[in-house]
């Protein structure tokens, strides 16, 4: 403080510096690394996204729910052989307390069959939408970021969209001479890439050119780390998102395929498409009722357990949402 400041000081707010006791202050010096310190506790995205996800209700009662499904899948064809549980009615029955989801057509217990069908099912649907999400995300980076690809793409994403799903299956069933489980899942994959490689090429057209990613580019970062880095997390809930619908999905082609005999099932194990198609040959059940509710409502429940977690995730995931 110069003189003329000291001055001026002291008229405005009629103090004399020279009759302060210097006895009755503590002299500070300046401390760097106090300064620098935040006063706030340090802030981490997963934690806070961790916290949403937690008091979200939704989110935690599909969660309870969908690991329920995935236990009694798993675990009840371990314990309960179905074709091994055969009454001795031979008809189908309803539920009662030694059969809780009833006799099913062959007189076995449809508890035990149902879950191994579940079993089956939700790995194929996890196949399918891994392969999906996987390859989708992969290709509509590169159909997105690198702009000399998009005729290519376009092209080739074009040619494959024009040809209806069941026409491209009968296609590979032709090309391959069989209706194997591999090939079912290799046509089915072949074509639902598309969907989300076009969501993405979208969404890194929005975001690519915004500044800091002009930014990375002036200073050399590579395309593959501006990708994974910068645009991913923009883009990563709607990503999530848009594959919350593929589990669904594919357990929905499974099922349309089974009705349309499609038997690609390997031997030996059984899906919740081929107990629909074979009670749907008959019309049992009219008379026995939950030999259809039994299978699709355990196809309705995963789908909408799946979808309502993802969506919760997908919000959680928005740094919009964080505090």
């Amino acid at each position: 403080m110069t003189n003329i400041d000291r001055e001026k000081f002291e008229r405005e707010n009629k103090v004399n510096f020279d009759e302060i006791d210097e006895q009755m202050f503590q002299i500070i010096e300046e401390q760097t690394s106090e300064s620098e310190r935040l006063n706030s506790k340090p802030y981490s995205y997963w934690k806070s996204v961790g916290k949403l996800l937690v008091t979200s209700p939704t989110f935690m009662i599909s969660i309870l729910v969908l690991i329920t499904v995935l236990l009694l899948a798993f675990i009840v064809p371990e314990v309960m052989n179905y074709k091994n549980t055969s009454s001795t009615i031979g008809d189908p029955a309803l539920p009662s307390w030694e059969h809780l989801f009833g006799i099913g057509m062959n007189g076995e217990d449809l508890f035990a069959r149902v879950w191994a069908g579940t079993r089956t099912t939700l790995l194929f649907a996890f196949l399918i939408a891994a392969i999906q999400v996987v390859v989708g995300v992969i290709l509509g980076s590169i159909w997105g970021y690198f702009r000399k690809s998009d005729l290519i793409f376009i092209q080739v994403a074009s040619i494959i969209t024009i040809v209806p799903q069941f026409i491209l299956l009968l296609l590979m069933v032709f090309l391959f001479n069989s209706k194997g489980y591999w090939v079912i899942v290799f046509a089915i994959s072949l074509q639902a890439w598309v969907g989300i490689a076009q969501m993405v090429r979208v969404q890194i057209m929005l975001v690519k050119n915004t500044d800091y990613n002009t930014a990375s580019v002036s200073l050399g970062s590579s395309s593959y780390r501006i990708i994974n880095k910068n645009i991913m997390p923009k883009i990563l809930p709607v990503i999530v998102q848009t594959a919350a619908f593929a589990i669904p999905t594919a357990i929905s082609i499974e099922a349309s395929l089974a009705y349309l005999a499609f038997d690609f099932i390997p031997a030996g194990q059984t899906s919740l498409g081929q107990i629909l198609n074979q009670v749907m040959n008959e019309t049992k059940w009219q008379i026995y009722p939950n030999l259809l509710i039994a299978p699709m409502g355990v196809i309705m429940i995963v789908s909408v357990v799946f979808f309502l977690a993802a969506r919760v995730f997908a919000d959680s995931l928005d740094p919009k949402n964080h505090r």
